[in-house]
């Protein structure tokens, strides 16, 4: 398999990725061979890069029974997310899918549309006209607080700084350690472990396997780094812990997912324990807001930075009700683009990983037993070949006629296959319903670049400065009389 390139030096591309993925990026952007090898000169450590829409079917669709996700990943999040719905693997992956899709289907998500609107009316009434803010900021409050609300019918929106807090420290965390000697030396050793465990009975093989399960995820957290993340897990696991005390003592029905997660009994009629319930309650409340938080403010961001597109959006907004509903969707079309070309070009999860747990064959190469495969998104939503002119941002490019005549993996921002994100459609609808909201309400004027920081998701580096400026009702009402 052909080498990838930008992995020179004593650590190859392990230190490449670590001193500069956006960089790293960009040359995998280029290359034109559908799957690369990386040198991770590590014992027992064999990665590759997918960088072809073929090959990822292969590994999320066609041949997904023979990846598991990544032990990097796991170990990076497992503090944070523990054996959550995004790290688990196996029958506990499938029994917790299970127990959560109810409520992500079309029905659930009509129910959903008032409170994200009514977020969204919360975050603007805050803001000052002329005032200056962090759009970043605000829409990861927005989106906190709408999934606080949806999913667990608790009002986070006032507390959203606190736990937003708390969340940065812990991804931030997971950004830096991912791919360091500590993380790469753990998982060496849980591997050598899981290695033991398969040739070996009795004790011994007892024994491998405890010491592979406690290798799961980090064994002590050292220096600085680790005494911010210790204290923001604790800050969360107090917060989570109360909702579950206050659930399991409130008498009133309450249809929502938390519910649903004390409720939920395994095949021999166990509930899950606090601890499996606050894995799945933090999973879904960072995959619940992260994602959508980050492509609103890129959203805004570009289409600030095009007047005729900037137009077009706030006239389409303009044209649905001042409180938009289920039924205003379609008419939301342009905003729903932007939304899609966004995440294209500045997906927030741009990288993540499998491991095989068989020989497997992909590419027509034959991959041993415990091959990282590592998939870009970034790197594929920058590809020419897939999207002329990747560097441009052009939401026609979401049009059906567009859409059709693409590969459907060309397009990662939510993963695929089976593991395809829970909370795809969720975020689409949202998008929608509070950029005809922001848009409505006010105007934004950004006040000076910014570009993707590569931590654990792709967050903007300086937050994206805006000058917002409050659009009057009687504008907006002759606005909403001018054909678009």
């Amino acid at each position: 398999m052909p080498l990838a390139p930008g992995g020179e030096g004593l650590l190859g591309h392990n230190a490449a990725f670590r001193k500069n993925r956006m960089r790293m990026m960009r040359l995998l952007a280029r290359q034109e061979h559908p799957i690369l090898r990386l040198d991770i000169p590590f014992p027992g450590v064999h990665a590759a890069m997918a960088l072809d829409p073929d090959i990822v079917q292969e590994v999320l669709v066609e041949k997904n029974r023979s990846f598991v996700k990544s032990d990097m990943l796991r170990f990076g999040l497992y503090e944070l997310g523990g054996e959550g719905l995004f790290t688990s693997n196996g029958d506990l992956w499938k029994r917790q899918r299970r127990t959560m899709a109810p409520l992500f289907t079309p029905r659930a998500l009509e129910a959903y549309a008032e409170d994200m609107v009514a977020c969204a009316e919360r975050t603007v009434a805050g803001w000052r006209d002329g005032g200056s803010l962090s759009l970043s900021h605000e829409t990861t409050r927005l989106t906190m607080g709408v999934a606080g609300k949806t999913l667990f019918d608790a009002d986070t929106f006032s507390e959203a700084d606190e736990i937003g807090e708390a969340l940065t420290v812990a991804l931030e965390w997971t950004g830096w350690i991912i791919g360091r000697p500590l993380a790469v030396g753990h998982i060496a050793a849980r591997r050598a472990a899981e290695s033991l465990a398969r040739r070996t009975t009795g004790r011994l093989h007892d024994a491998a396997v405890r010491a592979e399960r406690r290798l799961t995820g980090p064994l002590f957290l050292p220096g600085k780094r680790g005494r911010g993340l210790r204290e923001a897990i604790r800050f969360l696991d107090d917060h989570v812990q109360k909702m579950i005390d206050q659930r399991r003592g409130s008498a009133a029905p309450h249809p929502d997912l938390l519910t649903r997660l004390l409720e939920a009994k395994d095949e021999d009629g166990a509930k899950m324990s606090d601890r499996q319930v606050r894995d799945e309650v933090l999973t879904l409340f960072i995959a619940g807001h992260e994602t959508t938080a980050t492509g609103l403010a890129w959203t805004l961001y570009h289409a600030g930075r095009d007047p005729e597109l900037y137009r077009a959006m706030e006239r389409e907004a303009d044209l649905v009700g001042e409180r938009p509903g289920v039924e205003d969707l379609p008419r939301l079309g342009l905003c729903l683009r932007a939304f899609k070309e966004a995440l294209r070009v500045a997906p927030p999860v741009y990288v993540f990983g499998r491991d095989s747990i068989e020989p497997v064959t992909i590419g027509g190469y034959d991959l041993p037993w415990r091959t990282n495969i590592m998939l870009a998104p970034w790197a594929l939503h920058h590809q020419a070949r897939l999207w002329p002119e990747p560097d441009r941002f052009d939401p026609a490019r979401f049009l059906p006629e567009h859409e059709a005549g693409r590969h459907r993996y060309a397009y990662l921002p939510f993963g695929a296959g089976p593991r395809i994100c829970l909370g795809n459609h969720f975020a689409y609808m949202e998008a929608q319903l509070t950029l005809a909201v922001l848009l409505k309400r006010f105007r934004f004027e950004i006040l000076g670049a910014d570009e993707p920081d590569p931590g654990a998701t792709l967050r903007p580096k300086h937050g994206i400065r805006v000058r917002v400026h409050r659009r009057e009702p009687a504008r907006v009402a002759v606005a909403a009389t001018t054909p678009a």
